[in-house]
């Protein structure tokens, strides 16, 4: 199983993460956390989105 960040926002726009054209995805959740809170602490995305794991 794979994991991967999106960012929703209210209107439930969903934002995917991608690299040269492919969607960035990880192989154990807490690679992904730690992509998360890499993503949240550089603001890389705008607070009306809600980042989540899936």
């Amino acid at each position: 199983m794979t994991y991967r960040i999106v960012g929703v926002d209210e209107e439930h726009i969903v934002v995917e993460f991608r690299k040269n054209n492919e969607e960035i995805r990880f192989n154990t959740y807490e690679s992904a956390e730690e992509y998360l809170r890499y993503i949240q602490s550089e603001k890389v995305i705008p607070s009306q989105y809600e980042l989540i794991i899936q």
